[in-house]
């Protein structure tokens, strides 16, 4: 099955540099775009990177697009563990988008009462397969992607916006589902580091949507993307993008 596109470079800068650009030249290509942003720290650099070259001409629209969330830890908005407050911080506000264009998960009301708010706010939005433009997504050391970790009921989830509760913390949790992201254009997956070897190389494993693999449950209609640095892979066959 696979379906997932690798691209591995020589270095961490050189891995956010590389998706910034691809998401970049992604959103270009849209005339309303509807992008889902991913959380935790590994795409920051990433954020700071679209914020700074937000005012070049080749840049895309960004007040034109709408912004997702794959996934909330359930805090308020301004809790350092808030994922919404990474993005305001290094993107959206530096970009001047507007409130109203910015549709975060509320974690401060808890993870049943916040995923179905946010499914509701989906499909009154955007229907029952939103069609996203661009979902940026990670991988954890153990296959995790958004909050849907291994064995997670919501991978088989109808609904758009489930509750989930996670083994590390804050352990309660809002996450975007498989079906969510069914329709989206482009999926690209952000991963770093020697601790994520053993989950990426399961990910390209994976010959059909497997429940002990989440991010095999996530394709794009038109592409799946990897970017990694080379030491999220181990084979030193793997070609390296310069």
């Amino acid at each position: 099955m696979s379906g997932l596109e690798l691209r591995v470079f020589p270095t961490v800068a050189d891995t956010m540099k590389a998706c910034a650009t691809a998401m970049a030249e992604a959103l270009r290509e849209a005339k309303e775009p509807q992008v889902v942003l991913a959380g935790g720290q590994t795409p920051r650099a990433v954020y700071v990177i679209l914020a700074t070259a937000g005012e070049e001409s080749a840049a895309p629209h960004w007040h034109d697009a709408e912004y997702w969330f794959g996934d909330e830890r359930c805090v308020g908005p301004d809790h350092p563990k808030s994922n919404y407050r990474l993005a305001q911080e290094t993107l959206l506000k530096p970009l001047g988008i507007a409130a109203g264009r910015v549709h975060r998960m509320l974690g401060e009301l808890g993870g049943e009462e916040g995923a179905r708010r946010y499914h509701d706010r989906l499909l009154e939005r955007l229907g029952q397969q939103p069609p996203f433009t661009l979902a940026l997504v990670g991988m954890g050391p153990e296959g995790h992607t958004l909050s849907l970790f291994p064995g997670c009921p919501g991978l088989a989830a109808a609904d758009l916006a489930i509750a989930a509760y996670v083994p590390t913390p804050p352990r309660e949790r809002i996450s975007l589902t498989p079906a969510a992201l069914s329709g989206t254009a482009r999926i690209f997956f952000l991963v770093t580091g020697a601790a994520k070897r053993r989950a990426l190389h399961a990910a390209l494993a994976a010959e059909a949507p497997d429940p002990r693999i989440p991010t095999s449950f996530l394709r794009g209609r038109l592409e799946t993307v990897v970017f990694c640095d080379r030491e999220a892979v181990s084979d030193e066959s793997t070609e390296v993008v310069s």
